[in-house]
């Protein structure tokens, strides 16, 4: 409602989350010349969102990037704790002569997010502002024993990790650790163009000339969705049928909201019944992406998958 105050401030540790340090002289450049976003926007209140794809355009990781408080320049990636170590390779192998550092600080270094649970925006808070929607609230990367504190400090009131899946689901952002699959996955399919994740006038990076294109002549074929679900939720990984023909398939769920993502073909998004198992699905647009209605006239896959 128009002038209604926001709920009160949730916060839950990210267990799943890990930081990485570039530190270094030609840290930014190094970046720049890599990932999806510019890097040069980075401040140590501002994050961008990002990834490093394959030269052929496909998902590998995604992160933010948010400058190190403190003055000496270095960055820190926010990214999937589990895929950590995996990117720190990734990035020493394009690292050659560079004068860079990449370092794991996942041990001593956790994520916090914060929002409110009606998903109005928060402007002031600790860290950054979640840059792909306001809804998201904001994050702050801490030292693990003062994440408590913070939180506290912050005047949040302590929430589960489930509670801030369930904001993310219900606004119908993907998590990479259970959403997207490397190497396989295609940026646009999973927003990355509509969440600020993509800067389309920076210059190179890997995987630019196929995503490029792919904006440009419009032909991405499938999205990944918010989904309502009625009957039993399947599980994950279960694919979803219009008729006889799967067009999509379930990723991340929320049995209690009765709500989850799907990657879904847009030209059979708007099938009469689509069905899960035994559960019926119905697809939603979300308000941030406003284009979906005039893209899957075509039928066929992403370009270049």
């Amino acid at each position: 409602m128009s002038g209604a105050l926001p709920t009160e401030a949730l916060a839950s540790p990210l267990s799943g989350r890990g930081v990485l340090r570039i530190a270094g002289e030609e840290a930014r450049s190094f970046l720049q010349n890599l990932v999806t976003n510019n890097v040069e926007k980075a401040g140590p209140a501002e994050a961008v969102y990002s990834a490093l794809l394959t030269p052929q355009g496909k998902f590998l990781f995604d992160f933010f990037i948010v400058e190190e408080p403190g003055g000496g320049g270095a960055l820190l990636l926010d990214c999937d704790g589990a895929r950590a170590g995996d990117l720190a390779k990734r990035l020493g192998m394009y690292k050659l002569r560079a004068k860079v550092t990449i370092e794991d600080r996942s041990e001593a270094l956790g994520v916090v997010a914060f929002w409110h649970e009606d998903a109005s925006p928060m402007a002031e808070g600790p860290g950054f502002a979640d840059p792909r929607l306001p809804g998201m609230g904001r994050r702050a990367i801490l030292p693990k024993g003062e994440i408590d504190s913070a939180i506290k400090a912050a005047g949040a009131k302590a929430a589960s990790e489930d509670a801030w899946h369930r904001l993310r689901i219900g606004l119908g952002i993907g998590d990479a650790a259970k959403d997207f699959e490397p190497d396989r996955t295609f940026p646009l399919e999973v927003n990355f163009d509509e969440l600020n994740g993509i800067d389309f006038h920076k210059g190179c990076y890997i995987g630019q000339e196929v995503t490029s294109r792919t904006k440009r002549r419009g032909s991405v074929r499938k999205r990944l969705l918010p989904v309502h679900v009625e009957g039993d939720m399947p599980a994950p990984g279960t694919p979803i049928k219009g008729g006889a023909r799967e067009v999509g398939t379930l990723l991340s769920t929320d049995a209690e909201t009765e709500r989850a993502l799907a990657l879904i073909r847009l030209d059979l998004v708007r099938a009469s019944v689509l069905e899960a198992e035994t559960a019926e699905i119905r697809p939603e647009i979300p308000v941030w992406l406003p284009a979906l209605a005039a893209e899957g006239d075509d039928n066929g896959d992403t370009e270049g998958e």
